[in-house]
């Protein structure tokens, strides 16, 4: 195919040969990439929206390159406690229960789903009274085996996240530590025992301490360049 790149060069030399370059095709891994959002409150206004529009950007360009994307995001269903803690007050207070909240798991667009047809429900994360708390262990796990179920074989997760795991009602009945704990051990558990490639981007805050793979920005307004060179990156090993 003649390299229209160098066709300037013809111009300034007229003698100068044309230019001819050859396509070739690179072998490259079915993959998926699935972004795992943080729907706290604390990711209210320029946060959330900017996660909303990158994840728009991110997802519609990588379908253009044949790469199966899945936005998900996770919240609870309510403040300090829903039902799970009616049921623990009910069943008379045990000490340390576990989890006291409802969690509530969004699926904004499925890996099968076109862009077309999912962009639409993005707006959801703009929704008044959506972003609560954040359990993040347990989006993390539910996030992983959605990933594992599927035959593509790359696997890569993105975790875009403001904050630690924070649920009032869970750490005022358990050990301060406990939400904690359980993030730190499924990301151990994804990142030593699974094939899922594991990448966290923290808005403000430190997420190294969690994640091997991690980047933390300063501003909102930094994520979509970031999350563009992360992927860059990944893409090239």
């Amino acid at each position: 195919m003649l390299d229209t790149a160098r066709l300037h060069r013809v111009i300034a030399e007229p003698g100068h040969p044309l230019s001819y370059k050859q396509e070739t095709e690179n072998k490259f891994k079915d993959t998926i990439v699935t972004l795992l959002i943080d729907n706290s409150g604390s990711m209210r206004g320029r946060s959330i929206s900017l996660a909303a529009i990158c994840a728009d950007i991110i997802g519609s360009t990588l379908e253009r390159c044949q790469v199966k994307t899945e936005i998900l995001g996770f919240t609870t269903k309510q403040w300090k406690g829903g039902e799970s803690k009616q049921s623990w007050i009910n069943s008379g207070s045990s000490p340390n229960p576990g989890r006291l909240n409802d969690i509530r798991h969004i699926i904004y667009k499925s890996a099968d789903n076109s862009w077309r047809r999912a962009r639409k429900y993005f707006g959801t994360m703009l929704k008044e009274g959506l972003l609560k708390e954040n359990i993040d262990g347990e989006a993390l796990a539910w996030s992983h085996e959605r990933l594992i179920k599927r035959s593509e074989e790359r696997k890569i997760m993105i975790v875009i996240s403001d904050g630690a795991p924070v649920d009032d009602s869970t750490l005022s009945a358990n050990r301060e530590d406990y939400l904690d704990n359980h993030l730190k051990k499924m990301i151990s558990l994804i990142e030593d025992d699974s094939p899922v490639e594991l990448q966290a981007i923290g808005i403000g805050h430190d997420v190294t301490k969690y994640y091997k793979n991690a980047i933390t920005i300063n501003r909102a307004e930094e994520l979509g360049e970031v999350l563009l060179e992360e992927l860059t990156k990944l893409f090239k090993n």
